[in-house]
């Protein structure tokens, strides 16, 4: 008689957001992942429920802030971590915090929508010194208003994506970067002018361990349409990493 199958080990995905996101892009993943699988939304301070609280005006400042907030919700066997654009910079600065602060780090770092980290982007340059009306023009025909938000009550959100921008554009990683011990995953839009094939493999340079890029279908936001396949990737990855840990 055989043995029945171990229960599989119980895995978070903690998610930063993108420039001028909150928390909430993250939530409707949930109805997408295994039980065993726990989607953790992280709040970037100034956005959502910590909306009352100031901006970071520091990419390594907003990553300690994080890295904190993912220490106390700590509670997996294990845990992955991802971020999207912005939220790619942010993520790998907290990998590289709490390595430097000898605490627990993630399984893998999953980057979206995002070249190395000594890359910025050509149309964030672009739109940066924008006047609002435009700049909300620019977001919507890249898909980064979020649904049903008019101009005339965008004042906020417009307010939070300026503050973002102006944190990433004054970002520069460390020379020479420090290279974190995780394998990194990158994901990438087909039609998301934001990144550049020649340049995404380049983000071995910030890790010792292995890089892989995937393609997915979609422009700059393509990664809050396929929530079922990062989910079956998260689950390969974690079991994969579970057995070579």
């Amino acid at each position: 008689m055989t043995s029945p199958a171990a229960p599989p080990r119980r895995t978070q995905l903690f998610c930063v957001p993108h420039a001028g996101g909150s928390a909430g892009v993250f939530r409707p993943w949930r109805r997408s992942f295994p039980a065993h699988i726990e989607v953790v939304p992280l709040e970037p301070a100034g956005r959502g429920a910590r909306r009352g609280e100031p901006f970071a005006t520091r990419v390594d400042q907003a990553a300690a802030d994080l890295a904190a907030m993912l220490a106390d919700r700590l509670d997996g066997d294990d845990y992955h971590l991802l971020g999207h654009c912005m939220g790619g910079l942010i993520a790998y600065e907290m990998v590289c915090h709490l390595e430097r602060n000898g605490l627990p780090g993630p399984r893998s770092l999953i980057i979206s929508g995002r070249d190395p980290a000594h890359f910025q982007t050509d149309w964030g340059k672009r739109v940066a010194r924008l006047p609002d009306d435009d700049l909300f023009d620019e977001l919507t025909s890249v898909g980064g208003v979020p649904k049903g938000l008019s101009r005339a009550m965008a004042e906020g959100f417009l307010h939070i994506i300026r503050n973002d921008q102006r944190m990433v554009h004054a970002y520069t990683p460390a020379r020479p970067p420090h290279r974190i011990g995780v394998p990194v995953h990158v994901l990438a839009g087909r039609e998301d002018e934001m990144t550049h094939a020649d340049r995404l493999p380049g983000w071995s340079a910030y890790t010792t361990r292995a890089v892989d890029v995937e393609y997915l279908t979609g422009g700059h936001y393509f990664l809050y349409e396929w929530p079922g396949h990062v989910a079956s990737r998260v689950a390969g990855w974690a079991a994969t990493e579970a057995l070579t840990a």
